[in-house]
């Protein structure tokens, strides 16, 4: 038996958040919060199906759209994965799929790992590596400000 090839990464990119790694998922899950999450780069994500792979449709805030395929929600493990569907895929592409990893750092602090994997052409791949490096710095942005604020409202003196 031949051994398992491991998966090149095109993108493997970190971030640390301060919140527990069920706040994390929680606010991963919750597509309302996708302009915030994304610093307004996504405006909405719709499921258009119930059924896995669930079909779903991305609207950025230029107008334009992407369907994905989202193929795994693994709450147990808090991960999700999901490609781009073919229609979606630019020239040269053959495939696009993202993984989204969260782990527990301690110290009511959690990890959020992005991954992309991409297969096509070279110059396609490059083109394509930086629009999703562009996308995950607005999320990393976005979920900077969202989840680093104060959830209470913070106590007035009263004179």
């Amino acid at each position: 038996m031949a051994a398992a090839q491991q998966v090149q990464w095109a993108i493997d990119e970190k971030m640390e958040v301060p919140v527990e790694r069920d706040v994390l998922w929680a606010a991963m899950k919750d597509y309302s919060l996708v302009e915030k999450l994304s610093n307004g780069l996504v405006l909405s994500i719709i499921n258009k199906d119930d059924i896995m792979p669930i079909l779903r449709e991305v609207t950025f805030k230029d107008g334009s759209k992407r369907e994905e395929l989202l193929s795994q929600v693994e709450d147990q493990h808090r991960f999700l994965v999901f490609k781009l569907k073919d229609s979606s895929l630019p020239k040269g592409i053959k495939s696009a799929q993202f993984a989204l990893f969260t782990k527990e750092k301690g110290d009511a602090s959690s990890e959020l790992n992005w991954r992309v994997h991409i297969e096509g052409s070279k110059d396609a791949k490059e083109l394509l590596i930086q629009q999703f490096k562009t996308e995950i710095e607005a999320y990393k942005i976005g979920y900077a400000k969202y989840l680093s604020k104060p959830k209470s409202v913070p106590a007035m003196r009263m004179n």
